[in-house]
């Protein structure tokens, strides 16, 4: 069993209380696109999503450089 523990509150970027965390990338790049955050594990109910732009538009190669990180 996982303690409970606080998640940190970022200015901006506040990351609700979760226990699961899905990572998409960006075709076949190590680049993300996308991490969602559920409560109640993996069918659970999302609790934020990050998604991300990059400089120069949508990366065809590994590890380009991240323009925006977007909250909803």
């Amino acid at each position: 069993m996982t303690p409970n523990v606080q998640v940190r509150n970022i200015a901006g970027l506040n990351i609700p209380q979760h226990d699961y965390v899905a990572l998409t990338y960006v075709g076949s790049t190590n680049n993300l696109d996308t991490v969602t955050y559920k409560e109640g594990g993996s069918g659970g109910q999302t609790v934020a999503t990050l998604t991300f732009t990059y400089v120069g538009g949508t990366p065809g190669v590994d590890d380009a450089d991240i323009a925006t990180v977007t909250r909803t």
